[in-house]
C-alpha cells in the first residue's frame, strides 16, 4: 500500500506550482538503533528498514542525502545513498539552521532526503515554513515527510507511513 502512495505523493508534489527552486525535501528518522549509549549503531531490523526506505524512495528521483553525524543517521543515509547511487553529506547533530541553509543554497534545485532524529525533524519541517504540529514517538521509525516549499504560501506537507 505504501509503495503505491509514494508515486501518488510525488505526482502531487510535481503538480503543485512553486516559484522557489527547491524541488522537494524528503525527511525520515534514522532506522532502529541498538540500545542506548552515546552513539549507537543500527540493529539488524534498522538496516533492513534502511534498505526498505531505499527501495521505497527509488522512484522519487532523490539527488542527495543529508544526515547528522550520529552513527545511526549516517548508517541509514549511507544505505539509502548507496542504493540510489547519490552522494551523502553530514552535519553536526542538531544543526537545523545549517541544514536549512544547505537546503536553500547548496541543494536549492534538487530533491533531497534528510535523515534526522525525533528531536530535529519537527524543527526541520517548521523551519521550512510548515505551521502545523509534527510529533514523532520515540518508538516510531516509519514516518516519511515530503515537503514542497513555496514562497507564496505554506509548503505542501505530505506524511506517509511505512508498514
Amino acid at each position: 500500500m505504501t509503495r503505491m502512495l509514494l508515486p501518488l505523493a510525488a505526482a502531487l508534489l510535481i503538480a503543485v506550482p512553486s516559484v522557489q527552486a527547491q524541488e522537494a525535501v524528503f525527511v525520515i528518522r534514522h532506522a532502529e538503533k541498538a540500545g542506548s549509549g552515546d552513539d549507537p549503531d543500527l540493529t539488524a531490523a534498522g538496516r533492513a528498514r534502511a534498505t526498505a526506505w531505499a527501495a521505497m524512495l527509488a522512484p522519487s528521483e532523490i539527488d542527495h542525502v543529508v544526515t547528522s553525524n550520529a552513527r545511526r543517521t549516517r548508517e541509514t543515509g549511507r544505505i539509502v545513498a548507496e542504493t540510489l547511487g547519490v552522494d551523502r553529506s553530514e552535519l553536526a547533530i542538531g544543526d537545523v539552521t545549517g541544514l536549512l541553509d544547505l537546503l536553500s543554497f547548496d541543494f536549492a534545485d534538487q530533491r533531497v532526503l534528510v535523515v534526522g532524529h525525533t528531536e530535529t525533524i519537527p524543527s526541520i519541517i517548521t523551519g521550512m515554513g510548515h505551521t502545523g504540529k509534527v510529533q514523532i514517538a520515540l518508538t516510531d521509525y516509519a514516518n516519511l515527510f515530503v515537503i514542497r516549499p513555496s514562497e507564496d504560501s505554506e509548503p505542501v506537507l505530505i506524511q506517509l507511513q511505512m508498514p
